[in-house]
């Protein structure tokens, strides 16, 4: 749906918000300047460099995959859930 629908999805929430680009560095680089704070992307190591260094200017982060923990098991997805969102968070 594109940057600017995920930043009003996610506006005002207090989690951590990580958008998604698959393989698409230009979405990245607009999300980082739209102001989210994190997005996951497969890019180039050329990109993903170019990336990382945009995010230190705008104080946003990027990973090349999702992270495991976001993914529910298919029993006990309640007490997962609980045990994520009562987590620390990283960056």
């Amino acid at each position: 749906m594109g940057v600017p629908w995920w930043a009003a999805l996610v506006a005002g929430c207090p989690l951590p918000a990580w958008l998604d680009c698959g393989q698409a560095a230009g979405h990245a680089a607009a999300a980082l300047r739209a102001g989210l704070s994190g997005v996951i992307v497969s890019a180039t190591a050329p990109q993903h460099h170019a990336l990382a260094s945009l995010a230190r200017m705008t104080g946003g982060h990027v990973l090349h995959q999702r992270p495991h923990a976001l993914e529910l098991p298919p029993e006990g997805a309640r007490d997962a859930l609980e045990r994520y969102l009562r987590a620390p968070r990283m960056p």
